[in-house]
């Protein structure tokens, strides 16, 4: 059974219906300047830099949202995961429960674990592009804020995406010395540690050393008592700011991170009938009836070809380690930057896809990635009639990767896939912004993209239960896959009255075309790449303040027409029946819009709300749907797609209510908060749909107003709502779920100085 929860915790957030993360700025962090603002009305004004200016994000004709950093801590987030329930229209799914995060906006992603396939999602930290997925989950901490961008980027960022961009700013070094320590405890003997380290060394120098680390959680257990899911990450962060002269600036960010923890487990949301598939009267298994619940195990030969035991846990083992460099140099019309980032990153990795001890769908990841990155780009001077912005890219991709499966129990089976990768992108970008009239702006941006991949030695083995290479001619030498497209982007800002903006904006992405690179027996059938995707997206909104009623509605409306959309669907291999491979689909479109609310009704009282819709449908696609066997070779049966609706929750919601008040000379708050997700519906069928869900949360909070020490609390899925977060299969007659954590609770205690 699985370790107790702390109980008087959970007693403690029943009896006192505490509750969500704390909306307002706290007034040790509240400048003097805004203080009084803050009180009165309840709304921050805040500064964001994802055009790479400081501005009010109000002001910014584009969807954007931004997730404060003293909100992650105070919710508990502590994963990439996680940040889908802080923002619409955002989902982050762990690809059949391994390592790799697969990100979606809008519905604009595809659902893939191939460690060589880019996203449709840009991730950044600090304004440098993270495009390795698997190695996006490492350094989420000492985070100010999350900036989330929906649709096409590409005129303003190095990296080109059809779907947004998630940004990370880090809390930069401060002008006095400051230091701060945070120790959480939790449910399932989850433990968290972080600080930091700030302030001056030298005249015009300051630094910034920062930690974080997680252990324990495991929640989940098999048949014998075993626990799987502990946490073993820690990470550091070390921030130089120096500034040499009134106009000479440098920037260096050295950091790392090591991730030892469990895997995540499968269960089985149907009886496992694969044996029968291959041999007549082999035994059905049933079912699993609880989620906390899985099963791990694989054959002798795959655990000797791996290093492991046969009862070895899954396992996400993830290396990574990097430096940013950033030179910004100010000169009268304008700044030039050239930011410079090369990052290692190491991935081992062992899944148990089939969610039982059988020897049906084991997995492993052996992979190593260099990328190296630089960015030169020109911003203007802020000027009253015209701000424009220029950039060359250029970016360097080296993986090497082995990815191995064990299919021995039901056929005498074993494959290996290894090649290496090598990506070179180049690019130019330039965006510029004409004030029309004081209320009337035009902002136009374009870019040019060569992008150049290398496939080499590719290998596609398969070997008996002992060990024999059955095929040693299924390889391929050499493939190569380059593109040069253009992007673009149209704007235009009006401003009827003060506080309320209305944009309309056109814009063209482009996402990298790729191959896949696992689960398959013909190596030359499978490295046939699929091509770039290209997206045309349409959007209407309207950002509003009204602050007599303390309120901020933020309003936007799509249409993306999509050419080429990578999406993941299957081929049909002739020994084991359906694989998963990414495949393009030639016409598509998707609608819908977002709105976000802020709300202060009364003094110290903060309402959240926010909601995204999306619906889409292939308007030209047929894909192979299912797998017929005839005398022992399994054929392809393809499906008009036609109207068929694509594979992303129609709604999400999100919301909270805090409230703050003073007792004596302490401050102290509690709210509650919600994230729903409606039905997934899968391309494969209802039988892989995922229930919509509804999480509910709470928090609170108590500390003296000199903010010298804090104490507080959290609880997530309070109401321990049973939900699966993805459903998926790796071979016929597998079906398997990856369940969504039950109720959880912790305490923080934190001092700073």
């Amino acid at each position: 059974m699985p370790q107790k929860r702390l109980s008087f915790l959970s007693s403690a957030f029943l009896m006192a219906s505490l509750l969500t993360s704390t909306s307002l700025a706290s007034p040790k962090h509240a400048n003097k300047k805004n203080e009084k603002h803050a009180v009165e009305s309840g709304l921050e004004n805040i500064t964001v830099t994802s055009e790479h200016r400081a501005q009010n994000p109000q002001k910014i004709g584009t969807s954007l949202s931004l997730i404060k950093g003293r909100d992650l801590a105070a919710r508990n987030v502590n994963s990439v995961f996680d940040l889908q329930y802080l923002t619409p229209s955002l989902q982050v799914t762990p690809q059949f429960g391994s390592g790799q995060p697969d990100f979606e906006i809008r519905g604009v992603g595809h659902q893939d674990y191939g460690s060589s396939n880019v996203s449709p999602v840009g991730v950044y930290m600090d304004e440098t592009a993270l495009p390795v997925p698997w190695a996006t989950n490492g350094l989420m901490f000492d985070v100010d804020r999350v900036e989330v961008l929906r649709g096409p980027q590409g005129t303003l960022y190095g990296r080109n995406t059809t779907g947004g961009a998630i940004n990370y700013v880090f809390n930069r070094p401060t002008d006095e010395f400051h230091a701060a320590a945070n120790v959480q405890v939790g449910s399932f003997s989850a433990q968290k540690y972080d600080g930091y380290i700030s302030g001056p060394v030298h005249r015009g120098v300051k630094m910034r050393l920062s930690f974080e680390s997680q252990q324990g959680g495991a929640w989940q257990y098999n048949s014998d008592g075993a626990h799987l899911g502990n946490t073993n990450r820690s990470a550091l962060r070390w921030l130089t700011d120096a500034q040499l002269s009134d106009t000479l600036k440098v920037s260096i960010n050295l950091h790392g991170s090591l991730d030892y923890s469990d895997g995540a487990g499968m269960h089985l949301y149907a009886p496992l009938t694969t044996l029968s598939v291959y041999k007549a009267g082999a035994p059905i298994y049933p079912q699993d009836y609880s989620r906390n619940i899985t099963h791990w195990g694989t054959s002798e030969f795959f655990a000797q070809k791996l290093g492991i035991s046969t009862n070895q846990k899954p396992f996400h083992h993830i290396k990574t380690g990097g430096a940013s460099f950033r030179v910004d140099k100010r000169f009268a019309f304008g700044t030039l930057s050239n930011l410079t980032n090369y990052d290692v990153s190491n991935r081992r990795e062992y899944d148990n896809f089939d969610a039982s001890a059988l020897s049906i769908a084991d997995v492993s990841f052996n992979s190593r990635a260099n990328v190296f990155q630089n960015e030169l780009r020109l911003v203007s001077k802020e000027n009253k009639w015209l701000n424009w912005i220029a950039g060359i890219y250029y970016g360097n991709e080296y993986l090497a990767d082995q990815f191995l499966s064990s299919i021995t129990t039901s056929a005498p089976l074993n494959r290996s896939v290894m090649y290496s990768q090598k990506v070179n992108t180049i690019s130019g970008f330039t965006q510029a912004t004409l004030r029309l009239t004081p209320n009337l702006h035009l902002t136009g941006g374009v870019r040019l993209e060569h992008e150049s991949r290398d496939l080499d030695n590719f290998r596609a083995f398969s070997y008996s239960s002992s060990g024999e290479v059955l095929n040693p001619s299924n390889t391929v030498a050499h493939r190569n896959f380059s593109y040069t497209l253009p992007s673009w982007k149209t704007e235009l800002q009006y401003t009827p009255v003060h506080n309320d903006m209305v944009y309309l904006s056109i814009s063209r992405g482009i996402n990298s075309g790729g191959f896949t690179t696992y689960n398959t027996t013909n190596a030359a059938a499978s490295t046939n790449p699929y091509r770039p995707e290209k997206l045309l997206a349409y959007e209407i909104g309207n950002k509003l303040d009204i602050p007599q009623a303390h309120l901020r509605l933020n309003l936007s409306a799509f249409y993306y027409d999509y050419h080429d959309q990578q999406v993941l669907s299957a081929l049909v291999n002739s020994q084991t029946g359906l694989i998963g491979a990414l495949v393009n689909a030639p016409r598509s479109h998707l609608a819908g819009g977002e709105f976000e609310a802020d709300w202060s009704p009364l003094p110290g009282l903060m309402i959240t709300q926010s909601g995204g819709w999306a619906v889409g449908q292939f308007d030209r696609f047929s894909s192979v749907y299912s797998a017929t066997r005839i005398n022992n070779i399994f054929y392809a049966n393809y499906q008009n797609k036609r109207g068929t609706a694509l594979p992303a929750p129609k709604l999400t919601f999100n919301g909270s209510a805090t409230y703050h008040w003073q007792i004596g000379h302490y401050d102290a708050s509690a709210g509650i908060n919600y994230s729903l997700r409606s039905t997934y519906y899968s391309l494969f069928g209802p039988a892989y749909n995922v229930a919509g869900y509804t999480l509910w949360g709470a928090t609170a909070s108590f500390g003296p107003h000199n903010g010298r020490w804090s104490i507080s609390a959290f609880g997530n899925n309070i109401f321990n709502k049973k939900y699966d977060v993805t459903r998926n299969y790796f071979i016929s007659g597998n079906n398997i779920a990856l369940a969504g954590m039950p109720g959880t609770y912790g305490i923080r205690f934190g001092v700073s100085y």
